[in-house]
């Protein structure tokens, strides 16, 4: 299958990814990432990411200039702030936060929450991605502390922009 973009031609190919399968991209910070779909995959048109979080866990309220973000809730519940309002959502919901408006999100329940997340376009977000959660120089995990400051340093090179705290509480 082929498809034009800016005058060159792109080859996609279909794909099946069955549960379970896809990237580790992240273990920082108390959450899982499972990278299903990635840019190279989609031609730079999506990418789709499994994120599994404990309770209390939520980043800093922040803004993307390049990227839109679908979240779909897949199991427990998460509570988002995007453009000022605070939307509880549970199992089943699904919340968009287009580039240019604040946002973040915090598991404020009881148990681990599971979303998917979906990003478009997702390559400037993934090199972001790359960097923040490259393992440390013994291969272990960047820790809650080191995977902060990197998140700080490093935003703004890609077009995110920090605006503070979490207002749901966590960071």
């Amino acid at each position: 299958m082929e498809e034009r973009r800016s005058g060159s031609v792109v080859s996609l190919e279909p794909l099946l990814m069955l549960a379970g399968e896809g990237r580790l991209i992240s273990r920082a910070a108390g959450g899982e990432v499972l990278q299903i779909l990635g840019a190279a995959q989609t031609g730079d048109a999506i990418s789709m990411d499994d994120y599994s979080m404990d309770p209390g866990l939520g980043p800093p309220l922040h803004r993307h200039t390049h990227e839109d973000e679908v979240f779909y809730i897949l199991q427990g519940e998460a509570t988002f702030h995007v453009g000022g309002k605070v939307l509880r959502s549970p199992a089943g919901s699904t919340v968009f936060a287009p580039r240019g408006v604040a946002h973040t999100f915090a598991n404020l329940g009881r148990d681990r929450l599971r979303m998917l997340l979906m990003v478009t376009p997702p390559g400037n977000f993934s090199r972001f991605y790359g960097v923040i959660n490259a393992p440390k120089p013994d291969g272990s995990p960047p820790g809650p502390a080191e995977f902060a400051e990197r998140i700080g340093r490093e935003a703004p090179k890609f077009g995110i922009e920090m605006l503070g705290p979490n207002p749901l509480g966590k960071d």
